[in-house]
């Protein structure tokens, strides 16, 4: 490895970062099998011997590609979430559809890498959900079930609120090319991704009471 791309130099951590977001992408298309370091890293535009020096195996990787897409996506999450928000429920609730949405348009990888992995009973998504899934359904749970309780939302099964939210939200963004060639439209347009919450959030919470 070269004095250039030794761990201590200046854009280490965005060389990180650009691993990474190339490993979602890559684990995304091709799945866990499928995906290869060399392409991870030609996708980065890194050094093959910066992976191995970082994540150490192929697991390592993928592990640290989730973590990452969870820490953008938690970011504010659990302020909006948390009991003891001063936040409406319903304005909370409404808040965390509208950011899941422009997470999704964001990141469609991260929609895709879910759906293929949460198909199947297997290590990797028992730790998915153990690690990230569970503990951010349980915080949204509380939520749900406290906006419900006030008759501020639809008293639906919190699980189904969930599986709707989530395929309701990503669906657009993971399927874009096929709904661009249906509609002529791309569905990461700023207003369309805009449009799309609007109808997520009535679809989710009904009319404001």
């Amino acid at each position: 490895m070269s004095t250039a791309e030794t761990p201590d130099t200046a854009g280490n951590a965005s060389t990180r970062e650009k691993i990474l977001a190339a490993a979602l992408q890559i684990f995304s298309e091709r799945g866990f099998e499928g995906a290869r370091t060399r392409d991870i890293a030609e996708r980065a535009g890194a050094n093959l011997g910066l992976i191995k020096y970082y994540f150490d195996t192929k697991e390592q990787l993928w592990k640290a590609a989730v973590d990452r897409a969870f820490e953008i996506l938690t970011r504010d999450f659990q302020e909006l979430m948390a009991p003891s928000s001063e936040v409406d429920e319903r304005v909370a609730l409404e808040q965390m559809i509208r950011r899941f949405v422009r997470f999704c348009a964001e990141s469609p990888e991260f929609i895709r890498l879910m759906n293929d992995e949460g198909k199947r009973d297997g290590p990797r998504m028992r730790w998915l959900v153990d690690r990230h899934v569970k503990p951010m359904y349980e915080l949204v749970r509380r939520r749900v079930e406290s906006a419900q309780a006030k008759g501020m939302i639809p008293a639906i099964p919190v699980v189904s609120t969930h599986y709707i939210m989530v395929g309701a939200a990503g669906l657009l963004f993971s399927q874009a090319p096929e709904c661009e060639r249906m509609t002529g439209i791309d569905p990461t347009e700023k207003s369309t991704v805009e449009a799309h919450a609007d109808a997520v959030v009535r679809l989710l919470m009904g009319d404001a009471t």
